[in-house]
């Protein structure tokens, strides 16, 4: 059965690409584009910015106890020598009622001092029982 000329039907083919999906597409990942590229709100948060901290000498009571290294690598808890060796500083730490009090020290350090040792004195620090452990620095 053949189909008569004329009724409307057409076999051919549209060689063009319906690009209105394609431009729908486009704008909408402009727009997200657009609304996550927004620059933020001009909120300010107010900050307080401490003053300077009035300068604390070695005898300060309220002073962090320090553990000193020298150069040649002694040792020293506040003004207290003590003997080389970990067990002989984990014993000074123990027996130092501000440390034992205040629950923290500060190590501070000769520049020529391995990193090394610094580790091994917050070590015996820490295993003293003290549970603040910090590093003492000189003010810039």
């Amino acid at each position: 059965m053949s189909l008569p000329e004329g009724d409307g039907l057409s076999t051919d083919t549209v060689a063009e690409i319906n690009v209105t999906p394609m431009i729908d597409v486009l704008m909408s990942l402009l727009i997200i584009f657009l609304v996550a590229a927004k620059p933020p709100a001009k909120h300010q948060q107010p900050i307080a910015i401490p003053k300077d901290a009035p300068p604390q000498t070695e005898n300060d009571p309220n002073a962090t106890l320090l553990v000193k290294i020298d150069a040649e690598g002694k040792v020293s808890v506040g003004k207290t020598a003590v003997a080389p060796g970990k067990d002989a500083l984990v014993q000074a730490l123990k027996d130092s009622e501000k440390a034992q009090a205040d629950g923290k020290v500060a190590v501070k350090a000769d520049g020529k001092v391995s990193y090394g040792a610094v580790i091994d004195v917050m070590a015996a620090a820490r295993e003293a029982g003290i549970s603040s452990v910090g590093i003492a620095s000189e003010r810039l």
